[in-house]
């Protein structure tokens, strides 16, 4: 097995060991309001949450893919000249104020939206601002974990994450328990990332003491007033402009459809929609996870080795529409069926879930599109996909709800992911990372069975 493929197995085995246990942990916090709160304080606490995590996407800016995207392009250098300038630190410090400064602006629009909808000191206007420190921890978090991915250490950035999340957890049952009000149920979930950061940095950050300790340190003396100082900020805006729109449409979709079936619906359907939206991040989550493993091999890929992406992507394509909505269906009916009897009231919620299938399966097909895209850089074919998909879907949340109730929000939830497969498909061929005769249900070629053939899980089975 080739030293690529074997990487992107091992970080792939992590992010899906990660994604399955923040699901489970986020699974019984969510069980666990519903049984406690109800419908309409469920509803009432996502759509507060769901109204900050909106402005994340000041925080996000694109800079986690990036980061990694700038990282290694310096990285690639052909001569030791050509590496010279780079250094990773400088990078992630610049980051690091950018994304802290779109938390600040983020948290100042939240105040004076809570200030005009509630009275100042009420007690729904603290409950507005409690999840705000999220937008800081965030951005610490991602910065971090996109560090960890790029050098190879995504194991320990899961277990990181892992435990801030489950630190919060613990916290905010607790005290949801004791029946404290949804504002502090929201700020003890809003700062786990500052933990999680706290470990990777320290991780690292103990490592280098002890390199330069010994004396095996590599850093280059620093000139910050420099030409790399330009080059710095060059290289994260070619690689980040991209991704911050990319990701601020994806919040959009993310949030909109919550906050329009609250304000539309009302409170308790808005927390039946809660529930259900919840529970289909479980099959979402696990495919950004192993995407998101795959990314920064696909950097190096993209760069050294296109044609690998086209083979790479027209596997995964295959292999996704084959086995893509089973696995989505069967997920779904175990979690909706396995919860009938644990909450009885969010019946109308477990109900939608079916509903949900064909859109996750999509979206599990876009997923590795738009990362090959990445890939190779063909950046504005895929702002332009998830623009024209942001145009389909604007219109379809705001008006089938009120014809349609929550079957609307859940028929715009999967317009979106069908408008966006359907648009990266096409880039994909248009690009030429996908041959123009291209089909997913067509037997895969020779050197997809090859592929196939260099993992541990197929060896000796017939594709």
């Amino acid at each position: 097995m080739s030293k690529s493929v074997k990487r992107i197995v091992k970080n792939s085995f992590f992010q899906t060991f990660g994604a399955f246990g923040i699901t489970g942990l986020n699974f019984v916090m969510m069980l666990s309001y519903a049984r406690l709160l109800g419908p309409v304080d469920y509803g009432s606490l996502v759509t507060s949450q769901a109204q900050v995590l909106v402005w994340t996407l000041l925080v996000d800016l694109g800079l986690t893919s990036g980061l990694i995207g700038s990282l290694t392009s310096a990285e690639g250098g052909k001569t030791e000249l050509a590496r010279q300038g780079f250094r990773a630190f400088d990078l992630v410090l610049r980051v690091l104020v950018l994304r802290l400064a779109g938390a600040v602006v983020g948290a100042t629009a939240i105040y004076f939206l809570a200030r005009a909808q509630h009275e100042p000191g009420s007690a729904l206007f603290w409950q507005d601002l409690a999840f705000t420190p999220h937008l800081f921890a965030l951005g610490l978090q991602q910065t971090a974990i996109a560090f960890a991915s790029y050098r190879h250490r995504q194991g320990y950035a899961v277990i990181a994450n892992l435990i801030g999340m489950a630190v919060t957890v613990v916290l905010a049952l607790w005290l949801a328990y004791r029946g404290e009000s949804l504002a502090w149920l929201l700020l003890a979930q809003s700062w786990g990332g500052f933990l999680t950061s706290f470990l990777i940095f320290g991780y690292f950050g103990l490592h280098y003491f002890r390199r330069k300790r010994r004396g095996q340190s590599r850093r280059i003396e620093r000139h910050p007033r420099g030409p790399w100082g330009i080059s710095a900020w060059r290289a994260l805006a070619r690689d980040a402009w991209p991704y911050a729109i990319v990701f601020a449409v994806t919040v959009l979709w993310q949030r909109l459809d919550q906050i329009m079936a609250t304000y539309l619906l009302g409170k308790e359907s808005g927390g039946q929609y809660a529930l259900a939206v919840r529970l289909v991040t479980i099959p979402v989550f696990v495919a950004t996870s192993v995407s998101f493993a795959l990314f920064p091999d696909l950097q190096r890929v993209g760069r050294d080795a296109p044609e690998r992406v086209r083979l790479i992507l027209g596997a995964l394509g295959k292999l996704i529409y084959r086995y893509g909505i089973l696995t989505v269906a069967a997920l779904l009916a175990l979690v909706g069926f396995g919860l009938v009897p644990l909450v009885p009231k969010f019946r109308p919620a477990l109900e939608l879930l079916p509903y949900f299938v064909p859109g996750i399966w999509a979206f599990w097909m876009h997923t590795f599109l738009v990362n090959a895209l990445f890939g190779v850089r063909q950046y504005r074919a895929v702002v332009r996909a998830h623009l024209l998909s942001l145009l389909v879907y604007l219109p379809a949340v705001f008006c089938l709800p009120r014809f349609f109730d929550l079957y609307g929000v859940v028929a715009s939830f999967n317009i979106f992911c069908f408008s966006l497969t359907f648009l990266t498909f096409r880039s994909a061929k248009h690009c030429g990372l996908l041959p123009a005769s291209y089909s997913p249900f067509s037997a895969y070629t020779a050197a997809e069975r090859d592929l196939w053939a260099t993992l541990p899980a197929t060896q000796g089975r017939k594709i």
